[in-house]
């Protein structure tokens, strides 16, 4: 975009160019892009009318250029609203900005205030409208401008924000819904009160809900709205809504055809919200959809909400076989939790970052309470075996789980005989990993990691290869296990090890097990490793 208006205020170009290719490329710049969400901005516009005389002229009677109305330079919307006309427009506002230290008062508000409420009342052509605020006692005075008698409103997104993340910020009039029946296929709200009843009959072709922290919700509220638009919803978002306990026996199943994301969350261990989960029991969706659930347990994990697993297990086991299964502890309020991802292809693309890997068609947050001897973890471990078909799982990853028997890694790697990549962090899964007991006691039999006969990637994060200078417990388990695996004739293709306090010397030992291996982030891997002469291993370190 900035190139295109670098070139639009090139002299060169000003006196070249006919009517019906500058029409073009201002309407291409007026398409919003990921990098500028709000299309073009004022500025801009203004620039482009004063180019020169033919191009004020054209720009000026091109109604799509000034449908985007300007908040940010208030004195612009009502030009922009004028040259709009007969065309929708879009009404898109931060109406207290300067976030929690905002004085409702100041002139800037003020003028914000003024310019919007402008907009809405002509809300009979607004496509969008988009409004974000913290508390004031202006607001009432805004919605009030909301009263089309008739509606072209396809996108409506109502957000509150302040200093408590749970506080309901303002109420949302009826009187806004009660005028005409909204077209909406975009509905956004958070933390704001509604009545459910009054969204109801605007919601039959929406694609895309959204519900933040939103209040007054009942079951039958959501399943009124989910059976009224199941065959258009492609996006259902529903984070930290406290549904009361109800009556589950009258929902009627319903199925979602071109649902592609559903993602519940309930973050703040409210556990009234657990019943967003029960929806699970009562919903199909394709199994090419993204699942992301994410919630705190309060107490034991036979506490989890029961359709859970279930749920799981039709949306594993209908289409192809999850290949990725990732497992860590999250450190929300010092409790200790899972997550599990899935992604639903032939392999997993290789990626060093977490922000570079592909979307999971499956993402569950567990953050729960658990004893300090790990049972509890271990018995959410045993039940991932019904949700299949884990055989096909390729890799696997352990993060910040602090106590892990072997007990629990042997059971687990029996289910997952197809890894070909294992991804810990932290001591303990480590040590569990390559067959060491929480308490320091060595097993017998063969470390669970030597049974994996598909193995090529091994990364390790966190270790703790040192201490005060000489050589650990993680070290040792390590190497000694690799050295089982190339007595066995499954050598590790490759190995990296990242964000422990490895040396020099740890890695060229680490090396002659393996065929290549990395070392990044290492709080002494800021040089290179020298390959050890005997061994024909690629080491590098960056």
């Amino acid at each position: 975009m900035s190139t295109v208006i670098q070139a639009l205020y090139s002299p060169s170009s000003v006196h070249r160019l006919p009517t019906e290719i500058l029409l073009k490329i201002f309407a291409f710049c007026l398409a919003p892009d990921d990098s500028n969400n709000e299309a073009f901005t004022a500025l801009h516009i203004v620039r482009i009318s004063h180019v020169s005389h033919v191009w004020r002229e054209v720009s000026l009677a091109y109604p799509p250029f000034w449908s985007n109305i300007a908040f940010k330079t208030p004195y612009l919307a009502t030009t922009m609203l004028e040259r709009s006309k007969p065309l929708p427009i879009v009404v898109r506002a931060n109406l207290t900005p300067g976030g929690g230290q905002f004085d409702d008062n100041s002139y800037r508000i003020r003028c914000t205030f003024k310019a919007v409420s402008r907009a809405l009342r002509n809300s009979d052509r607004a496509k969008e409208i988009n409004l974000r605020t913290g508390p004031s006692e202006r607001l009432p005075k805004a919605f009030e401008d909301i009263r089309p008698t008739s509606s072209r409103l396809e996108y409506l997104a109502l957000r509150g924000y302040g200093d408590n993340i749970r506080s309901t910020v303002f109420d949302v009039p009826s009187s806004i819904f009660a005028q005409c029946l909204f077209p909406l296929k975009t509905l956004i709200l958070e933390r704001c009160k509604v009545v459910p009843s009054d969204l109801t009959r605007h919601c039959s072709h929406l694609t895309h809900l959204e519900l933040h922290s939103v209040p007054s919700f009942n079951i039958g509220d959501l399943f009124a709205i989910f059976r009224l638009a199941s065959s258009t919803l492609q996006v259902i978002i529903l984070d930290s809504i406290p549904i009361p306990r109800g009556v589950f026996e009258r929902i009627q199943h319903t199925s979602f055809p071109h649902l592609s994301v559903l993602k519940f969350t309930a973050p703040n261990g409210d556990s009234h919200a657990h019943n967003v989960f029960f929806f699970l029991h009562f919903m199909t969706i394709p199994f090419t959809a993204n699942l992301i659930l994410e919630f705190l347990i309060l107490g034991p994990t036979w506490q989890i909400p029961a359709p859970i697993i279930p749920a799981l297990s039709r949306h594993f086991t209908g289409g192809d076989a999850i290949r990725s299964l990732i497992i860590f502890q999250t450190n929300l309020h010092k409790r200790r939790g899972l997550r599990i991802q899935g992604w639903a292809k032939p392999s997993l693309p290789g990626f060093f970052y977490a922000e570079d890997a592909p979307s999971p068609a499956v993402d569950v947050h567990w953050v729960c309470e658990e004893a300090e001897d790990g049972s509890s973890l271990e018995r959410i471990l045993i039940d991932l075996a019904s949700i299949g078909p884990l055989h096909a799982v390729q890799a696997l990853t352990i993060a910040r789980v602090s106590v892990l028997s072997v007990t629990a890694m042997d059971s687990l790697l029996l289910m997952l005989p197809s890894l070909g990549e294992v991804c810990i962090h932290g001591s303990a899964s480590l040590r569990a990993v390559c067959g060491l007991e929480p308490n320091g006691g060595s097993i017998t039999r063969p470390p669970p990691l030597v049974r994996l006969r598909e193995l090529k990637r091994l990364t390790i994060y966190e270790a703790s290869f040192r201490n005060n200078g000489t050589q650990d417990v993680d070290l040792h388990v390590l190497r000694n296990c690799l050295g089982q695996l190339v007595v066995n004739g499954h050598e590790t293709t490759e190995l990296i090890v990242c964000y422990s306090d490895a040396c020099r010397q740890d890695m060229e030992e680490l090396a002659k097990h393996v065929r290549h291996i990395l070392w990044d982030g290492s709080i002494n891997g800021t040089t290179s490793v020298p390959v050890p002469p005997q061994t024909d291993t690629v080491l590098t370190s960056n």
